[in-house]
């Protein structure tokens, strides 16, 4: 029994010695292939029928990790000891991280009278893929005079990325425009790189990423209405065509270049099993394999097998690339343009010829397919959103009836989305608030009170304007109690004017009542009549016989001349007041308003108000300005509702629009100004907008058939 139990022992050591010895492997050098995808697909070409020879040699893939810049010594130790590793027959692909320079050159192998081989293949490297697009740039922009181009690339593969060194795009150098070029890793998702490309003013992109992140940008350059003309596409080597999704291009300049099986997927069976879109580098792991395993039948003596690459073709060990060029996103489609490339950088580049642009008869069935996205501001009381019964949000407003009519004029759907955070300003050559999501085509049409200003229309596409509308400013008049206003004419004079009068007053009536005891007179001039004439005469009341006597009349000439200059300094006080008040107190022009001190003023912050107001184009607008900011900048209001609240307690004027100050001057019994300035609304699309003409001929036609007006007339 235990001899037995020996001798089985025995057979499984024997057996497991001749496994090891039998085990032959390839291995792979190129870091950035996927290992389970390769590995799955490698086993599916041992089982094709060119390979059956090779099925029970027990050949299974290797592959080397990347290393770090500059590799540790234990990746080191651990990248040497894979290589060392003497079943390896082939060793193929790309010397990244493997080579001399590294490690001694491995060539014993644990099958007999066989070396190792080591194919330098398949380096799909930075000059090369500079070179073809290179080629396909220079075609989309030969009819271009000025080119805004933006490249996006992928820097998270390895840190020899092909466009690490940014210096091998030197051809961008010859393109007259702004070249933008971005790094996929700055950004958390690949549609926030499509923002930024948008915010940049970019027509001409160039993707070179990955295939999932070309698809979600993809994908959301369609929701964004951009897979259109004027925008011009080089999507280099995502596999478009083979990753089953279908896009939209017909109607853009859109160039997918890429490796393909170019409508022959159905003759290589080892791919038709991918759970998952099959990508580029699908296609270069399987033929890398194909290309290690006709190797090792040639070092193992057996029939060669006929080989079909899809990537590459081979002329004496000399590779060429070969990528396919393709205006449209059909799966699995045909071409017959192509651009072969060889390590020598030898190129020939064939590409479809530009499409015109499209007519507007296409674009606008494009429109009524898709729809169009619209971007609202809730500006109360012009625009509301109200709740209603079934729980939904409604906007109000005619500027959405406006819009909604437009929409309904072009059969066109259409959704509307409601901004609550404002209208935004530019800064550092970038917008904030809603200009900043229309910006970024986060909508096709931005509708509302948008008043047309310069850095507006240099940023974005304005429409023809809908409605004039002035900038007026609102107070609240001052006002006396009524008691008070009964007595308001003692302002004609201060207080020691008015004592020293009737101080005066008196002193005559005494003066006139000594001199008739010295000199009498035929009346009698006590010091009660003496009083009354005196006082009579002053305020032009009922007056007495004048005395008869010289003396007398002497001191009553003197009081009368007293008394008509007195009337005379009153009435001309008085109404200098009354003047000076007016003025003060309801100011309705520029100059009025500047000239007052009773009244503070200001515009709120931030408003389109300000912007216009900052710009030195009217002295008188300007000199408003620069005292705001200079005497008034304590009471500038941050919104609106706080502007009316400080207008409403008094000595505050509110500068804004016309349909805003008329609202609230309705609403709160407030006082407006005659229209200072005038200006216009309008609507704002992104500025490369595809449908702007579309839209704004049919503003045209509203306008001049009176729909706006009855719009507004409401």
């Amino acid at each position: 029994m235990d001899f037995i139990a020996f001798y089985l022992l025995l057979l499984l050591l024997k057996s497991g010695s001749y496994a090891q010895s039998n085990a032959k492997a390839v291995l792979f050098t190129d870091p950035r292939l996927d290992v389970e995808r390769c590995t799955h697909l490698f086993n599916n070409i041992l089982n094709l029928p060119n390979f059956t020879n090779l099925k029970f040699q027990h050949i299974s893939p290797i592959f080397l990790p990347a290393l770090s810049t500059s590799p540790t010594p234990r990746e080191l130790e651990s990248q040497y000891k894979i290589i060392q590793n003497s079943t390896i027959l082939v060793e193929i692909g790309p010397d990244y991280f493997y080579g001399p320079s590294y490690f001694p050159i491995q060539t014993g192998t644990n099958v007999a009278g066989v070396d190792r081989s080591r194919i330098t293949v398949f380096d799909l490297t930075k000059d090369i893929q500079n070179k073809v697009l290179e080629a396909a740039v220079k075609h989309l922009t030969q009819n271009s005079d000025i080119v805004k181009l933006a490249y996006l690339y992928d820097d998270t593969e390895t840190d020899i990325h092909p466009f690490t060194n940014m210096g091998n795009l030197g051809f961008m150098k010859n393109l007259i425009g702004k070249c933008i070029v971005l790094p996929l890793s700055e950004f958390d998702t690949p549609e926030n790189a499509l923002g930024k490309i948008l915010i940049e003013g970019s027509y001409i992109i160039v993707l070179n990423v990955r295939q999932d992140a070309a698809l979600k940008i993809l994908r959301r350059a369609e929701e964004k209405n951009i897979l259109l003309h004027p925008f011009h596409w080089i999507v280099f080597n995502a596999g478009v065509t083979l990753s089953g999704q279908q896009f939209n291009v017909d109607d853009t300049n859109f160039y997918a270049i890429e490796f393909s099986t170019n409508g022959n997927l159905q003759s290589f069976p080892e791919l038709s099993d991918f759970s998952t879109s099959i990508t580029p580098q699908d296609l270069i792991c399987r033929d890398t394999a194909v290309k290690a395993l006709l190797k090792v039948q040639s070092q193992l003596g057996q029939t060669v097998s006929d080989a079909t690459y899809i990537t590459s073709s081979f002329k004496a060990d000399i590779q060429t690339w070969e990528f396919y060029s393709y205006v449209y996103t059909t799966q699995d489609t045909k071409s017959a343009y192509m651009v072969k490339i060889t390590q020598d950088l030898q190129i020939e580049a064939g590409f479809q010829p530009l499409k015109s642009p499209p007519s507007r008869a296409s674009l606008l069935q494009l429109m009524k397919k898709k729809g169009l996205r619209l971007g609202a501001i809730v500006v109360p009381p012009l625009i509301t959103e109200e709740t209603l019964e079934n729980g939904t949000k409604n906007l109000r407003g005619p500027e959405i009836t406006l819009a909604q009519e437009l929409m309904k004029r072009l059969d066109v759907p259409y959704k509307i989305t409601a901004y609550k955070e404002g209208t935004g300003i530019e800064h550092d050559g970038k917008w904030t608030g809603v200009f900043g999501n229309l910006e970024r085509w986060d909508m096709d049409l931005l509708v509302g009170p948008l008043s047309d200003t310069y850095n507006r229309s240099a940023s974005f596409r304005r429409t023809t304007p809908y409605q004039s509308y002035s900038y007026k400013f609102l107070l609240q008049p001052p006002f006396l109690k009524a008691s008070m206003e009964i007595f308001q004419f003692v302002i004609a004079f201060d207080v020691y004017t008015w004592v020293m009068i009737f101080v005066a007053a008196v002193v005559v009536a005494g003066s006139l009542t000594l001199v008739h005891k010295i000199s009498p007179n035929i009346l009698s001039y006590s010091i009660h009549p003496s009083m009354i004439f005196v006082f009579g005469y002053l305020f032009q009341g009922v007056r007495t016989r004048s005395p008869n006597r010289a003396s007398s009349q002497i001191v009553i000439v003197v009081w009368w001349f007293f008394c008509i200059i007195l009337v005379i300094a009153f009435c001309a006080n008085y109404a200098a007041y009354r003047s000076y008040t007016a003025l003060r107190t309801l100011p309705n022009t520029l100059n009025t308003l500047l000239h007052q001190e009773y009244y503070k003023y200001s515009y709120i912050k931030g408003s389109n108000l300000e912007l216009l107001m900052s710009t030195p184009l009217d002295p008188s607008v300007y000199a408003l300005y620069v005292m705001i900011n200079t005497k008034f900048d304590d009471v500038v209001p941050n919104t609106r509702e706080q502007g009316i609240n400080q207008t409403i307690r008094g000595g505050f004027a509110l500068l804004d629009e016309s349909p805003m100050i008329e609202y609230y001057a309705r609403k709160h019994c407030l006082t407006t100004s005659e229209p200072l300035w005038y200006d216009t609304y309008v609507f704002y699309t992104p500025m490369l907008m595809p449908y702007f003409d579309i839209l704004n001929e049919e503003i045209i036609r509203m306008k001049a058939d009176g729909t706006i007006g009855k719009i507004f007339n409401q």
